[in-house]
């Protein structure tokens, strides 16, 4: 079984091998002794700032001041979903999109198809004397319509038919 090669220096042949770490900081008049760690902590010396001489707006314009820059404007449209705001027959608690408060809707009921169709079922089975109106009064046959008490918007419409 063959084995591997001995394993060879890095100096070339013939020629002396470099000095160790600890040889070079020791003959080094660059170094203190000790070791480049052991310099004495450096002076803290003020800045002091070189204004330009007397007269030198006169001679040479002042260097150009940079434009600010505006980032463009956008526009974000909100949109409010409601997951359990089911609008029917009773006034809801919902989150007013408008105006952004909790509030519990305001109804408004308006004549819808039910009513209408109440009406002619009625004057089809005799009730023509005023007796076929009566679902125009009835609430529980008219749409319902839920608006917001602070702003009057309309947030949602509950149809019967």
């Amino acid at each position: 079984m063959a084995s591997a090669p001995p394993m060879e220096t890095a100096a070339l042949v013939g020629q002396p091998l470099p000095p160790s770490y600890e040889e070079t900081i020791g003959t080094n008049p660059h170094y203190p002794p000790g070791g480049p760690m052991a310099y004495p902590p450096t002076d803290s010396k003020v800045y002091q700032p070189q204004y330009p001489p007397q007269g030198y707006g006169q001679m040479y314009p002042p260097p150009p001041q940079p434009q600010p820059v505006n980032p463009p404007v956008v526009s974000v449209q909100t949109v409010y979903v409601q997951p359990g705001a089911v609008f029917r027959e009773s006034p809801a608690q919902v989150l007013c999109p408008v105006c952004s408060q909790t509030v519990i809707t305001q109804l408004e009921y308006t004549s819808g198809a039910l009513a209408w169709l109440s009406c002619v079922g009625l004057a089809v089975f005799g009730c023509i004397y005023g007796c076929c109106l009566i679902p125009f009064c009835v609430d529980g046959l008219k749409d319902v319509t839920h608006r917001c008490p602070n702003c009057k918007k309309t947030l949602g419409v509950f149809k019967r038919l």
